[in-house]
C-alpha cells in the first residue's frame, strides 16, 4: 500500500510541472514599438525591438530547458518507481509511452531551435547596428551553452533508454517466472478453497442452530409478557367497567330530571307561542292604524302646503296692490308729469332687478313657485347646497330654474 501511495504522488507531481510549463509556453510576449518619426528614433525602435526580440528567445530557449529539465526528471522518478514497485505490477507500456514523449518533446525543441535560427539570420539582414550584433553574438553563445545541455541531456536520455530496454528484458524473464509460480499459487489456492467452503458450510450449520436457539427463547420471552400484559389490561378493564356502572347510574338519574326539565320548558313554549300569535295580531293591528294615521297625515300636510302657498299668493297680490295704491296717492301728491313719470320708471327697474342680489336684472325663472330671479344667484344656491326659493322657501332641483328672456 506505501508503495503504491508513493507512485501515485510522483505521477500527480508529474502532471503538475507539465501543466506549469505548458503555461510557460502558452503566455505571450509583447513587443512595444513607438512611431518613427526621425532617423534617431528610428535606430532607439530597431534596438528596443532586438532587446525584446532578444528576451522573447531567452525565454523561449529557457522553458525548453526547464522542459528538457523536467522530462529528465520524470525519467528518473519512473526508473525509481519501477526499481521501488513490485515486479508484478510494472508495465511495458508505460515505458514505452514515456520514450514516445521524450522523443517528441525533443524534436519540438529542435524545431524551435531552427525557428530561432532562422529568425535570428533574418532579423541579421534587417538589422545592421554594432549593438545588435553584439547582443546577438553573445545570445549565439549562450544558444551554443545551451545547445551543448541539450546533447548532455540527450546523451542522459539515451542512457536512460538503454537502461529502461534491459530493466525491460529482465521484466520479461520474471513475468516467465511469476506466471510459472501463479500457476503453483492457483493449485493451492483451489485445494484450500474447497476446505474454506467446507468450513464455512459447517459454520453456517451451527450458526443457523444457535439463531433458531436464539429465537425460540425469544418468543417465549415475548409470550410471557404478552400474558402479563393481557392480564394486567384485563383488571384494568373490569375497574373500568364498574366505573361505568357507577357512571350509568347518575346518568339515568340526570336523564330523568333533564326529561322533567324539558317537558316543563314545553309547556312553557307553548304558552309563550299562543301568547306570540296575540301579539302578532295585535301588531298586525296596530300597523294598519299606523298606515292610515300616515296617510292622515300627508293629506294634511299637502292640504297645509297647499294652503301655505296659496296664502304667499295672496300676501304677495296684497303687497302689488299697496303699490299700487301708493303709487297712486303720489301720482295724486305729484304736480308734475315728469316725477310721475320717474317714480314709475324706478318702480319698473326694482319690479325687473333680482330681490336676493337686488344688482343684476331678472333673467332666470324656478318652475316650482315660478318667482323670478338673476341666474348667477340661482346657480350659487344650488352649488352650496342653498336649494330653496329666497322667497318663498320652496325646495328646486337642477332641473327646477331656466333662463328667462325678455325681449327688446
Amino acid at each position: 500500500m506505501d508503495e503504491n501511495v508513493q507512485v501515485d504522488e510522483k505521477i500527480d507531481v508529474k502532471n503538475v510541472k507539465k501543466e506549469q510549463i505548458k503555461d510557460g509556453q502558452q503566455t505571450p510576449n509583447k513587443i512595444t514599438t513607438g512611431p518613427t518619426t526621425t532617423p534617431d528614433q528610428k535606430t532607439v525602435n530597431q534596438k528596443d525591438v532586438i532587446r525584446n526580440w532578444e528576451s522573447e528567445a531567452l525565454r523561449d530557449l529557457k522553458t525548453q530547458l526547464k522542459k528538457s529539465v523536467n522530462d529528465q526528471k520524470e525519467m528518473k522518478l519512473l526508473l525509481d518507481m519501477y526499481k521501488g514497485v513490485s515486479k508484478d505490477q510494472r508495465d511495458k507500456v508505460q515505458l514505452m509511452a514515456a520514450e514516445k514523449k521524450l522523443r517528441a518533446e525533443l524534436e519540438e525543441a529542435k524545431q524551435a531551435l531552427k525557428k530561432i535560427q532562422e529568425g535570428k539570420r533574418e532579423e541579421r539582414k534587417k538589422l545592421a547596428d554594432e549593438d545588435a550584433l553584439r547582443k546577438i553574438k553573445q545570445l549565439e553563445e549562450h544558444i551554443v551553452q545551451l545547445q551543448k545541455q541539450v546533447a548532455t541531456h540527450k546523451q542522459e536520455e539515451e542512457a536512460m533508454l538503454s537502461e529502461m530496454e534491459v530493466t525491460g528484458q529482465a521484466f520479461e524473464d520474471m513475468q516467465e517466472q511469476n506466471s510459472r509460480l501463479i500457476q503453483q499459487l492457483r493449485e493451492k489456492d483451489d485445494a484450500n478453497f474447497k476446505l474454506m467452503t467446507e468450513r464455512i458450510k459447517s459454520n453456517q450449520l451451527h450458526k443457523l442452530a444457535r439463531e433458531e436457539t436464539d429465537t425460540l427463547k425469544e418468543l417465549i420471552k415475548t409470550l410471557t409478557n404478552q400474558v402479563e400484559m393481557t392480564n394486567t389490561v384485563v383488571r384494568k378493564l373490569e375497574e373500568k367497567e364498574r366505573i361505568l356502572q357507577n357512571s350509568l347510574a347518575t346518568v339515568e338519574k340526570e336523564c330523568t330530571i333533564r326529561q322533567q326539565a324539558i317537558e316543563m320548558h314545553k309547556r312553557k313554549a307553548i304558552e309563550s307561542a299562543q301568547s306570540a300569535a296575540d301579539l302578532k295580531l295585535h301588531l298586525d293591528k296596530y300597523h294598519a292604524q299606523m298606515k292610515e294615521a300616515q296617510q292622515v297625515v300627508t293629506e294634511k300636510t299637502s292640504a297645509l302646503e297647499a294652503e301655505a302657498y296659496k296664502t304667499k299668493r295672496l300676501q304677495e297680490e296684497i303687497v302689488q296692490l299697496r303699490r299700487k295704491t301708493e303709487r297712486m296717492k303720489k301720482i295724486e301728491q305729484a304736480g308734475t308729469l315728469d316725477e310721475v313719470m320717474m317714480e314709475e320708471i324706478r318702480e319698473y327697474k326694482e319690479t325687473l332687478t333680482c330681490p336676493s342680489c337686488k344688482v343684476k336684472r331678472k333673467d332666470a325663472v324656478l318652475t316650482k313657485c315660478f318667482h323670478v330671479f338673476c341666474w348667477d344667484c340661482l346657480r350659487t344656491r344650488y352649488e352650496t347646497r342653498q336649494r330653496k326659493c329666497p322667497k318663498c322657501n320652496a325646495t328646486f332641483g337642477a332641473n327646477d330654474y331656466h333662463r328667462l328672456y325678455l325681449g327688446s
